[in-house]
This record gives C-alpha cells, sequence and structure tokens, in this order.
C-alpha cells in the first residue's frame, strides 16, 4: 500500500505537466492536416524543448544579480526563455529538409514550446508547498492547460508565423519581429499574473484566448499555402 502511494505521489508532477502539454499537442499538430510532419522530428522538438528549461533556468539565475528591478526581470525572463525556444527550433528544424510548407515553422515552434511547458509545469508541481491532493492535482492542471502551456505555445506560434509570412529576404526580420512579439506577449500575461486579483486573470486569459483563436484562423490558411518558391525552384532544377 506503502509503494502504491509513493509511485501515486511520483506520478503526479509528470501527470499535471505532460497532459496539458500532449492535449494542446494534438490540437495545434491537428492543425495540419494536409501534411504531416515526420513523428521523429516532432518528437526531438518536444523533448529538446523540455530539456532547454534547464538551459533557460541556469540563464535566468545567472542574470539575478544583473537585472535586479523585479519589472525588468520579468521582460528579462521571457526573453530568455523565449529566445531558448527559438534557438532549438532553429537549431533541430528550421533548416530541415522537412520545414518546406508555410505551416511547419508555427508548429515546429509550438512542439518547442509544448515541451518547454511540460517540464516547466513539472518544476511547478515539484516547488515546496505545493499540494498533492487530487483536488489540487485537478486544480494545477487546468489552471496549466488555460494558461501558461497554451501562452508558451501562443508564443511560439507568433515566432513561428512571423518566419512563415516574411519574404526570403527578409526571413531575419520576421524572426526579430516574431521573437518581440512573443516576449511581448509572455511578459504581459506575467504582469498580469503577478496582479493576482481576480479581474487581472479574467482579462489576461480572456486576451490569451482571443490570440489563441486568430493563430488558429492563421494556421488554418497557412495550411493551404504551397510549397515555399526556393523548394519549388530546387525539385524544379
Amino acid at each position: 500500500m506503502a509503494d502504491q502511494v509513493v509511485t501515486s505521489a511520483s506520478l503526479i508532477p509528470l501527470i499535471v505537466g505532460f497532459i496539458p502539454s500532449v492535449i494542446w499537442l494534438i490540437i495545434w499538430v491537428g492543425t495540419d492536416r494536409q501534411h504531416r510532419e515526420p513523428f521523429g522530428l516532432l518528437t526531438m522538438c518536444f523533448i529538446l524543448g523540455g530539456i532547454s528549461v534547464l538551459v533557460a533556468t541556469f540563464i535566468q539565475q545567472s542574470l539575478k544579480g544583473v537585472v535586479t528591478d523585479p519589472h525588468s526581470q520579468v521582460i528579462a525572463w521571457a526573453a530568455v526563455e523565449e529566445v531558448v525556444k527559438f534557438l532549438v527550433f532553429y537549431l533541430v528544424a528550421y533548416k530541415s529538409a522537412y520545414d518546406n510548407y508555410a505551416i511547419e515553422p508555427p508548429i515546429y515552434m509550438i512542439v518547442v514550446a509544448l515541451g518547454f511547458a511540460a517540464v516547466e509545469n513539472i518544476f511547478y508541481v515539484l516547488q515546496p508547498g505545493i499540494s498533492t491532493s487530487l483536488h489540487s492535482i485537478v486544480l494545477t492542471g487546468t489552471l496549466r492547460f488555460f494558461g501558461s502551456t497554451l501562452l508558451h505555445s501562443i508564443a511560439s506560434c507568433v515566432v513561428g508565423i512571423s518566419i512563415a509570412m516574411a519574404p526570403k529576404m527578409l526571413r531575419g526580420l520576421g524572426i526579430i519581429i516574431g521573437i518581440g512579439g512573443a516576449i511581448f506577449l509572455h511578459a504581459t500575461f506575467n504582469f498580469f499574473i503577478l496582479k493576482n486579483d481576480t479581474a487581472s486573470l479574467l482579462q489576461i486569459y480572456g486576451y490569451l484566448w482571443i490570440a489563441a483563436i486568430i493563430s488558429h484562423i492563421i494556421l488554418e490558411k497557412l495550411s493551404r499555402i504551397p510549397l515555399r518558391q526556393e523548394t519549388q525552384a530546387q525539385i524544379q532544377s
């Protein structure tokens, strides 16, 4: 009996961490119905996205002595996480042979973000003082599903959409604009959360879901865009 309790307790962080990410993964990846991305590449993006939490945390801890103002920390922490997630995408999928369609940069970015969010959720549950009761598990998982997990996916989706919509010669500018937009969205969410009042929470959650709907509509449009021009030229040659 004691072993079962220990086993159940050890599974709680995994449940709270992975279930929200897996649900959103199914929803977002399902947007790209016309051409499925390779399972192996998606898995690698998810796993490395999760591992990148350690890199982001290390950088944030290193910056604590440099960035001391609480408001500046919120922006800096958001910037670190968004840049780290983008770097995982850039190193793993950006120049992959499977990154040929307009919708794919957002999809790969979202998968990286959901891996990041899954591990972040696990660390959150492992914090001292976080209850492991069944009621707390359900409440925490629900809040993470509707809040931070969705935030990470939308913020990274913004970067992917900016890359997909930017002309080839301006793709670097698209990356900068996308990361800037992701940092703004991420930091704004955190500022509202720190207010810790019901009105602020409802407001930012409402904005977040509006952003999710808009992002989903854009992805639907991108899924109908054929191969990029440079890819077509390679095929024709």
